[in-house]
């Protein structure tokens, strides 16, 4: 419930003092700023002369100290942004009331409290950097964040409309709006509504060291929207681009490894009003922003297939017209700021919004109709908070929210109901049709509370945070039955036990979270010149199934079962946060920090990790596979499918399919992860966590500019692991495959790769798996460390710089558990992984000539390559070492890496983004007129390979050639 007040936002603290050096209690410290609704904040320095004012909005400030018989001081141009701790001290000397002495002096840039690494984009920045304005194309320019999303350059949205952020080998994530958690339940990371920019007074992003007031560690978003303000304003922003305004970076060495067309803008445009102000002067604002957004993009190389929607046609046949991506949003944002009395404070946010990625990855790797096309219908955010002073040192805060949320994953429209799914292992591309498509409603509850206690010297803070929903998905299949090729010859078909679109049947899979709960205390305690921040905090957590029917689809007729009520899991936690940090002169110039924290994963509705695994309806046995000889190529599997044994051109299950049942005690007696250990599912410390060790030095080189350096260390811990307990370790035969002789392979390949598994005949097929920990079975481990080295200058008149680089890597090792279950990984023999140490260079700032009002500004990234992989398809005859053929039928084949992981990468990435504006003033309106040129230097860095051994090598997507977008901004 704590509501924005606190949540990232900021704090003025410090000492007061009289010429001698004695502290100053009962001195009256009053902070002003017209980002206040109610324009000043006053306190009162403790018995050690030291001052806090919590839970202040950006903007600028001036603090004025008073004690009867001293001068008045006032210190002006204390600018705050995020969660930064200002120290603002002043030196009182004896006078009248009268007198009073004003120091405009330098705002301090150098935290010397917090031991939590943040990036402040606010309003300015968003509106001079050459970025497409979205929390994902800002995150990306702080050093150490990843995404596995590609390069989303000027809007285009990269690979895919929902990338991961990742930080320090951390892929956890919470996004917020003004500090309410606005996730939804699906996956527990999931927010694919973007921010609204003309909504925003600045975007807090949170990469280290956060406090007990978060459960996850990896990248905090906090969305902090505009409150309005005593006088009407407002913004008003359109942008343009299309593929007339892009040139062309296709090289010739680019073409000759496979690459027959880059990807390329289609449309690209935004437009992006907001426009507030007083209700009540001093009492009540508001601001409301809408925004349309769409980025049409032509995949690499891919045309929409000349042979769609033809049953008689198992080719993909590129056409002479290009495929696109189409991505849309369109919302609206809406917030009202009231300030009842002195003691109360609310405020009302709602966030509405539709989209479609229509579809969302169509690419050589997907066909146009055989990618997703999602759809959002609903994507609804209301939030309330309410923010009371009870005395100048007791603050209570609280809050509410309220998400109503759709997902739609629909065919490409038009595809006829017959058209079966095909995946080439020889091309890498599924094309004829998509897989299964849902219709997925969600709602989330969310309340929290806080008490805060401050005095001078300490900051005690108190809270409670609860959340619970339900989530239901509704599934269908275009069509049940799938098949794979090799090159274009059948050799293995899928069949789905999921109703059909046509049968107008569901498979309805429930999930509810009954409690996500957190408790906390903290205390941020200040004595001379260090600061230490304690915390600790506990989470409840609990998830339920409601009772679930299961149906009868077209190759399980006689499946028609009840799943009852079901106990998901149920978890307790204990979570230590502990940070301190030490202004190493007491000038507030130079801080040393560290911080250790224990951080809970983030878990979705499912209750174990980021996806819904213990959900019995979502683990059904609702797929198997088969081998398939189509010897008369007629693509029809000549046999009885239903039949589970090898018949006719097809061979037998590769495992249990419609043997699902309950027992006497109303337990399903299988599924596809089987029996779950319930010492995994619920107890104290089962949940998945990870250990964030930091250490590092922030100094201030000049007047607003300061560097930092810090160390972190991340340590994975609380692996599962799924042991088929239907077979051991002896039903498996080793086996090796020979790489091909290949100059662009390491070593020029013709390396023996061992290690490989193959279940023996006579246990194929059999399952009995049994989820529990990986402990149960050896050691495991996984954790990432590194450094970074940053830079945040902001030397005033509209000029800054921030960036820095960070460097990494990642160790993985799960042998012991592969040697003991080869069923884990059975044809991948990479179980012990060690990355390069993966290094980014990123800069971003702007500057603007006064005399001409004329603005540069530029953003530079260099990253690594993407990594390279190579997978070959072996026949039976291909693998050594067997002694017979490879188990499921005549047709099977093994899939086997013939590079590790991690150690081998594509040419470095390097993308400069640059922009260039003309302001012009009429009064206290201003116009910016610009155009930003989005790969400036035209590189044409491959960004995706395909992994595919017959295309090795081959770029399925590079960075998008230059191109030109214009934007048109009004501020009023």
């Amino acid at each position: 419930m704590v509501s924005s007040a606190v949540y990232a936002q900021g704090t003025i603290t410090g000492v007061v003092e009289d010429t001698s050096g004695a502290l100053l209690p009962g001195v009256t410290v009053e902070v002003a700023s017209p980002a206040l609704i109610e324009q000043v904040r006053a306190v009162v320095t403790d018995g050690t002369g030291q001052y806090r004012v919590v839970g202040l909005p950006p903007g600028t400030y001036t603090v004025s100290f008073r004690l009867p018989g001293f001068s008045v001081v006032v210190r002006q141009g204390i600018d705050l942004t995020g969660t930064f701790t200002a120290r603002v001290g002043a030196e009182m000397k004896v006078g009248t009331l009268e007198e009073t002495i004003t120091v405009t002096g330098e705002s301090p840039v150098v935290d010397v409290q917090n031991t939590n690494t943040e990036r402040i984009i606010d309003s300015e920045l968003l509106e001079v950097l050459p970025t497409a304005r979205n929390e994902y194309s800002l995150s990306v320019l702080i050093p150490g964040v990843t995404t596995t999303g590609g390069q989303d350059i000027g809007g285009s949205g990269g690979v895919t409309a929902f990338p991961t952020i990742q930080i320090h080998g951390s892929a956890d994530v919470v996004q917020e709006i003004g500090g309410m958690n606005a996730m939804v339940l699906n996956t527990g990371n999931h927010q694919p509504v973007r921010v609204n920019p003309a909504a925003m007074q600045e975007i807090v992003m949170d990469t280290s060291g956060g406090d007990a007031e978060y459960s996850v560690g990896g990248v905090r978003i906090n969305r902090i929207p505009k409150d309005g303000g005593n006088t009407f304003n407002g913004v008003f922003l359109t942008t343009f681009a299309n593929e007339s305004l892009q040139g062309d970076n296709l090289s010739q060495e680019l073409t000759d490894r496979g690459l027959r067309e880059p990807n390329k803008i289609n449309v690209n445009y935004e437009w992006n009003p907001g426009f507030g102000g007083p209700i009540l002067r001093d009492r009540l604002w508001f601001y409301v922003a809408g925004m349309r957004r769409r980025s049409s993009i032509y995949p690499a190389g891919l045309y929409k297939d000349a042979n769609f929607n033809n049953p008689d046609a198992w080719t993909y046949k590129p056409s002479s017209e290009r495929a696109t991506n189409e991505r849309t949003q369109d919302d609206i944002h809406v917030r009202v700021t009231w300030q009842v009395n002195q003691q109360n404070k609310f405020a009302f946010t709602m966030h509405d919004a539709k989209l479609c990625y229509c579809p969302q990855d169509a690419s050589l790797a997907n066909s146009l109709e055989g990618a997703d096309r999602r759809e959002y219908p609903l994507r609804r955010i209301s939030t309330g908070e309410w923010t009371t002073p009870l005395t100048d040192r007791v603050l209570l805060e609280f809050g509410g929210q309220y998400i109503q949320a759709v997902s739609d994953v629909f065919p490409y429209q038009g595809t006829r109901p017959e058209m079966i799914r095909v995946t080439d292992q020889g091309t890498g591309m599924s094309y004829r049709a998509t897989g299964a498509t849902r219709h997925r409603p969600e709602t989330v509850h969310s309340y929290r509370g806080a008490m805060s206690y401050i005095t001078g010297s300490h900051a005690l803070k108190v809270g409670l945070t609860h959340r619970n929903g339900q989530m239901t998905e509704f599934q269908a299949e275009v069509n049940p039955l799938q098949y794979r090729f090799m090159n274009g010859v059948p050799n293995q078909l899928t069949m789905r036990g999921i109703p059909t679109q046509a049968s107008g049947n569901t498979l309805d899979i429930k999930s509810e979270v009954n409690h996500d709960l957190g408790a906390y205390v903290q205390d941020k305690w200040t004595t001379g010149q260090l600061t230490l921040n304690l915390g600790v905090r506990y989470d409840y957590w609990e998830n339920s199934y409601p009772d679930q029917h299961i149906g009868p689809t077209q190759f399980l007729p006689n499946r028609d079962f009840t799943i009852p009520r079901t106990k998901g899991s149920n978890y307790h936690d204990i979570t230590p946060r502990l940070g301190a940090a030490y202004d190493v002169f007491g000038t507030g110039k130079t801080a040393v920090k560290v911080s250790m924290n224990r951080y809970l994963a983030t878990l979705g509705a499912g209750g174990m990790d980021a996806t819904d695994t213990s959900n019995p309806a979502f683990n059904l046995f609702i797929s198997t596979t088969r081998t398939w000889d189509d010897a008369n190529r007629n693509y029809v599997p000549d046999c009885n499918l239903l039949n589970p044994v090898a018949n006719g051109e097809c061979g037998p299950w590769s495992g249990p399919f419609g043997e699902i049942g309950l027992t006497g005690q109303g337990r399903l007696a299988r599924t596809a992860f089987g029996e779950f250990d319930r010492d995994l599912l619920e107890g104290w410390h089962r949940r998945a966590y990870n250990w964030e060790f930091s250490t590092g030095l922030q100094h201030q080189l000049a007047p607003r500019v300061a560097a930092e350096f810090g160390y972190f260390r991340r340590v994975f811990g609380n692996f599962l692991a799924i042991d088929n307990r239907a077979v051991t370790a002896a039903d498996f035969t080793q086996f090796s495959v020979t790489a091909p002789v290949d100059p662009r392979l390491p070593g020029g390949g013709g390396q023996v790769i061992g290690g490989l598994y193959d279940i023996n005949p006579n246990k194929f097929g059999q399952t009995d798996p049994f989820t529990t920990r990986a402990s149960n079975f050896g050691k495991q481990q996984n954790y990432w460390q590194g450094v970074d080295l940053t830079i945040n200058a902001r030397p005033g008149n509209g000029a800054f710089v921030q960036g820095g680089l960070s460097t990494g890597r990642t160790v993985t090792d799960n042998c012991e558990v592969r040697a003991a279950l080869p069923e884990i990984a059975a044809t991948n023999p990479y179980c012990h992984v060690g990355t390069n140490f993966l290094t980014q260079i990123k800069f971003s700032g702007a500057y603007t000539i006064p005399q001409l009002d004329v603005q540069f500004s530029a953003a530079y990234q260099n990253l690594p390559g993407p990594q390279i992989l190579s997978d070959q398809v072996y026949s039976s005859g291909e693998v050594q070492g067997l002694g017979r053929a490879l188990s499921g039928g005549t047709r099977a084949n093994a899939t086997v890496g013939l590079i590790a992981p991690g150690t081998f990468y594509g040419d470095r990435i390097q993308q400069l983004d640059l922009s260039l504006a003309k302001l012009l003033r009429f009064g206290p309106r201003r116009f910016r007129i610009a155009a930003d040129i989005f790969n400036a230097l035209n590189s044409s860095a491959v960004l995706v390979e395909n992994s595919t051994y017959a295309n090795f090598r081959r770029p399925d997507e590079i960075i998008l050639a230059r191109f030109v977008k214009f934007s048109v901004q009004l501020n009023f």
